[in-house]
C-alpha cells in the first residue's frame, strides 16, 4: 500500500511539473528581478492584463507577452514599446517594466501596447541574440535585406557574432511576433529600449526635439534589416530607440518624464 502512496505521490508531482505556467505566472516570472518603484503586489496586478498573441513564442518555446492599456483622451494615439529585444541589454527590462507598472496605476492620455521581453531566450541566455545566434534587430525584412545585410555585417560590423543578422530575413521567430504586432496594433508610434549608447536616437519626421536632460535627442541612422528601417523609412511609422546609460537613475523621475514626452510628442507634434 505505502509502494503504491509512493508512486502516486511522485505521478502527481510529475504532472505537476510538466504542467505549463499560467501567462501571468510567466509575466510574473520574467519581469520580478528587474527594479521596481513600486509595490511588489502592483507587478501582480499587471500581469493579470498580460495576453499573448497565437504565434507568439521563442524559439525555446517561451512566450512573448505583452499588455494593453487604453487610452483616455478624445483621440488616442497608440504607442508601441518593445524592451529587451538584446537579451543582455539588462536595464531595458526595468524601464519595459516601470512604463507597465506606470500605465497601470494612471489614465493615460494615449493608449499603450508594451512587450517587455521581446527576446525571452537571449535574456535567458544573457546574449544580445537570441537562441540561434541572431541579431533580431538586423532580421526584419527591409527591402535591402537580401541584398545588403550579409554585407553591412562584414564589412560595417567586422563579422561580429553579436551582430549577424541571420540567413534569411523575418526569419526568426520573435521578430515574427513583432511584426504580427505591428500589423494587427497599427502603432502610430514605437519606442524601442536599448543601452548603453546614451541617445535618444530618433528615426522619423523632423520634429523639434523636445526637452529632456538625461538623454540628448539625435538621428543615428539606420541599416538593413533595423527596425527603424523597417518602419520609418519603408513604412513611415516613426521609431524612438532608447539608448539608456550604463546605470539607472536615482529615481523614476527621467522614465516618467520620457513616457510623458513621447505621450506629448505623439499628440502635438506628429498629426
Amino acid at each position: 500500500m505505502l509502494r503504491f502512496f509512493n508512486l502516486t505521490v511522485l505521478l502527481l508531482a510529475a504532472t505537476s511539473q510538466a504542467e505549463p505556467l499560467s501567462l501571468r505566472q510567466s509575466c510574473v516570472n520574467a519581469l520580478k528581478d528587474y527594479k521596481s518603484y513600486f509595490k511588489e503586489e502592483v507587478l501582480e496586478q499587471v500581469c493579470e492584463r498580460a495576453q499573448k498573441n497565437a504565434d507568439c513564442a521563442s524559439v525555446l518555446g517561451e512566450p512573448i507577452f505583452h499588455a494593453d492599456f487604453t487610452g483616455v483622451s478624445a483621440k488616442p494615439k497608440k504607442i508601441m514599446v518593445l524592451s529587451l529585444i538584446h537579451g543582455d541589454e539588462t536595464h531595458a527590462g526595468n524601464v519595459g517594466r516601470f512604463w507597465m507598472e506606470r500605465l497601470h496605476k494612471l489614465d493615460a492620455r494615449n493608449s499603450w501596447r508594451i512587450i517587455p521581453v521581446a527576446n525571452p531566450d537571449g535574456v535567458k541566455l544573457k546574449t544580445r541574440t537570441n537562441s540561434e545566434g541572431v541579431d533580431l534587430n538586423r532580421n526584419f525584412p527591409t527591402i535591402d535585406w537580401t541584398a545588403e545585410a550579409q554585407n553591412f555585417w562584414k564589412n560595417r560590423s567586422q563579422a561580429s557574432p553579436r551582430k549577424f543578422p541571420g540567413y534569411a530575413a523575418g526569419k526568426e521567430p520573435e521578430v515574427r511576433c513583432i511584426m504580427q504586432h505591428l500589423d494587427e496594433y497599427k502603432p502610430d508610434f514605437v519606442i524601442s529600449i536599448h543601452t548603453p549608447l546614451k541617445v535618444l536616437d530618433f528615426d522619423g519626421p523632423k520634429v523639434k526635439p523636445p526637452k529632456y536632460s538625461y538623454l540628448p535627442w539625435r538621428s543615428l541612422g539606420n541599416f538593413p534589416g533595423s527596425l527603424g528601417r523597417y518602419l520609418w523609412v519603408e513604412r513611415q511609422v516613426p521609431v524612438l530607440t532608447t539608448e539608456l546609460r550604463h546605470d539607472l537613475p536615482v529615481n523614476s523621475i527621467p522614465f516618467e518624464q520620457l513616457q510623458d514626452l513621447v505621450g506629448t510628442l505623439v499628440q502635438k507634434d506628429l498629426k
